[in-house]
């Protein structure tokens, strides 16, 4: 049983988790109504639409945490609805009554997050679309924490600027009052003599107190 299922969680319960909303692109009326009162029963916020242009209006309009789309549609097809809603950022999970293996690799290239096939497995579809909705909640929740750390940030590093600034310019104003005009040209070594003259080879030199 999905843990999204209402009946795992109580109304009073302060964790309660809503289940995701999930969209349905079918042209087939029958699978559009099992799987939508299969998994309106289960909890979800679910919709429906019988093409791939209405499906896209419809994402527009609702955005779901996971889109779930036939690949073999008339008119716009599952991979060129896929295409359109990969550049929304949509998660979605194809369906198709076919084994086809290219079709399922091509999906995969454009974004798709799962590939499965008919006759639907209830169990294996509320486990991928669980997947998929966790992974969308965590995609919306790093860019809404970026949005708010970004003014932070920003905060952060005008104020380092500004201090930096302001010491630089604390240090330059202090040498000008006190008059400080070093040279900052290297200066030459002090020399010091030594004695070049040549020692016999195996002598001690003794030095007197």
């Amino acid at each position: 049983m999905s843990r999204w299922n209402c009946c795992n969680y109580s109304a009073r319960e302060r964790n309660y988790v809503a289940p995701p909303k999930v969209l349905f692109i079918d042209d087939d009326p029958d699978v559009l109504r099992s799987l939508g009162d299969y998994f309106e029963q289960q909890g979800h916020e679910v919709h429906r639409a019988p093409s791939g242009k209405e499906g896209i209006a419809l994402w527009d309009r609702v955005q779901p945490e996971v889109t779930v789309l036939d690949l073999y549609m008339p008119e716009m097809n599952g991979l060129e609805v896929l295409e359109v809603l990969r550049r929304k950022r949509a998660m979605v999970i194809m369906l198709t009554a076919y084994g086809d293996i290219e079709s399922a690799v091509e999906a995969m290239r454009l974004g798709a997050e799962n590939f499965l096939t008919k006759p639907i497995d209830m169990l294996h579809l509320s486990q991928a679309i669980e997947k998929a909705a966790e992974k969308t909640t965590l995609r919306r929740e790093v860019i809404e924490l970026r949005a708010r750390l970004t003014p932070s940030l920003q905060r952060r590093i005008v104020r380092v600027v500004l201090l930096l600034l302001l010491v630089f310019v604390s240090v330059a104003l202090g040498r000008w009052i006190g008059g400080e005009t070093e040279d900052p040209r290297p200066r030459d070594p002090i020399p010091v003599p030594i004695d070049s003259t040549p020692q016999p080879a195996g002598e001690v030199l003794e030095f007197e107190p």
